[in-house]
């Protein structure tokens, strides 16, 4: 054969090859497509994931978040967490009841606390300090919460506290300087643990540092329930007006006096008590009290509230005379 026989043998045998190959991809891309559209016609809900199959990760997510801006230096310096701070063990929870999870807005109501036990706060010297960090690593992602308060002086509770907590587990509330949205960080299952304190006595100061810290990636949230260092005020039985008290955001509903009964109005609440906080909390069993939703009351789902034993509802005022529910928890 001549060698320009051969090189043209050749050549027609790798256009050959090559178009053998092209139908091959040409026919598993077609292979694919049918798959993806299948799965969105049988499978609504999965309908984005399978038009975004060929991209390998949805923007689903990102579409949610949407477009993040710069901010001012008003959102940014230092020196911006309150002194005071909410330090609550989980030995103070009421581990029967539903801890509450952080909804779409990333806010938790009032927290599942044990008849007797309110929360106590540390007053730091210092304004205190957070910091939360994640790392993708080659199989998952890892992730960190540390939280920082300075006591001032070496007195007893604080050593007290020292030696009987580390290790121990806790739940934190904190808030920014002029706001009143607190921050809740931990939760029931994966609480922020007493990693380790430094307690110093010399020239140079007299104080003692209390680090908190959880393996997590999750950051902390906006607690919208209320701050519980009282014990609940006891609501008149067979009442149908329910009576808030100044200074007062957690009440107990008990049993009527013969029958059951139906709270339909509010009294005590002005305009300057708007977003405050409210919550009802069940005592009741045979005669146990109602909430229906009405002009006073905003229920989600219009879904009546039953006073039982175990239940609690919490509310948002949103006027003088409006209540709207915020979260329930409903025994049988």
């Amino acid at each position: 054969m001549k060698p320009n026989d051969l090189i043209r043998s050749l050549q027609k045998g790798m256009k050959a090859r090559h178009r053998l190959q092209l139908k091959f991809f040409l026919s598993l891309m077609t292979f694919f497509a049918i798959i993806f559209i299948v799965g969105a016609i049988l499978d609504h809900e999965s309908a984005a994931f399978c038009m975004t199959g060929f991209g390998g990760v949805s923007t689903a997510s990102m579409m949610a978040i949407g477009s993040v801006g710069d901010v001012s230096d008003k959102f940014t310096f230092g020196s911006n967490i309150t002194y005071q701070v909410y330090l609550i063990d989980i030995n103070q929870l009421d581990r029967s009841k539903t801890f509450p999870k952080p909804n779409a807005s990333r806010q938790v109501s009032t927290l599942p606390m044990l008849n007797g036990e309110y929360m106590q706060y540390f007053e730091a010297h210092d304004f205190p300090t957070y910091v939360g960090n994640g790392e993708k690593g080659d199989i998952t992602s890892t992730g960190t919460n540390t939280f920082s308060i300075i006591m001032g002086g070496i007195r007893d509770k604080l050593m007290n506290f020292a030696e009987d907590h580390i290790g121990g587990k806790f739940i934190i509330l904190f808030k920014e300087i002029e706001t009143t949205q607190w921050e809740i960080l931990g939760s029931d299952e994966r609480p922020i643990i007493l990693k380790s304190f430094e307690a110093k006595n010399d020239k140079d100061g007299r104080y003692i540092t209390y680090t908190f810290e959880r393996s997590s990636v999750n950051q902390y949230n906006h607690y919208t329930g209320n701050i519980i260092t009282a014990p609940p005020a006891v609501h008149t039985a067979g009442s149908t007006a329910l009576a808030i008290k100044a200074g007062q955001d957690i009440y107990s509903i008990p049993d009527g006096a013969s029958a059951t009964y139906a709270i339909a109005t509010v009294s005590g609440v002005t305009s300057s008590d708007k977003g405050r906080i409210i919550t009802l909390r069940g005592t009741g069993a045979d005669k146990a009290a109602t909430i229906a939703d009405n002009t006073t009351f905003i229920l989600e789902d219009s879904a009546t509230w039953t006073a039982k034993a175990g239940s609690s509802i919490t509310f948002k005022v949103f006027d003088a005379s409006t209540l709207v529910e915020v979260s329930r928890v409903q025994t049988a």
